[in-house]
């Protein structure tokens, strides 16, 4: 069951990473985008919480990618906000799925 959990994780995490690199090319509604990273993060670390840092870099990794392909000038900002931001988010899905446990 664990190794499930794992494979789910890291697939959710890798296509909802490269879904968001691509919408973030063809978007300019920031809000949202920081919003679904989060958002990310957080379903991510509640299927696996073992190490939220791990989906709090995965998720936003599209976003950074494609930056750093286009050559933004401010690539480094969007890298810090971006993993600040699905760390929060996972972390908080990895609190939320431990505190849940102990709860069934």
């Amino acid at each position: 069951m664990k190794q499930l959990q794992w494979f789910a994780a890291w697939f959710f995490a890798v296509t909802f990473s490269i879904w968001l690199g691509r919408a973030e090319a063809h978007t300019d509604d920031t809000g949202i985008l920081v919003g679904l990273i989060g958002i990310g993060g957080l379903v991510t670390a509640l299927v696996e919480p073992r190490r939220p840092w791990v989906w709090g870099l995965v998720v936003p990794a599209g976003i950074i990618v494609g930056n750093l392909w286009r050559h933004t000038p401010a690539v480094w900002g969007i890298a810090a906000v971006t993993s600040l931001v699905g760390c929060a988010g996972s972390y908080a899905g990895a609190y939320l799925r431990r505190s849940l446990r102990g709860v069934s």
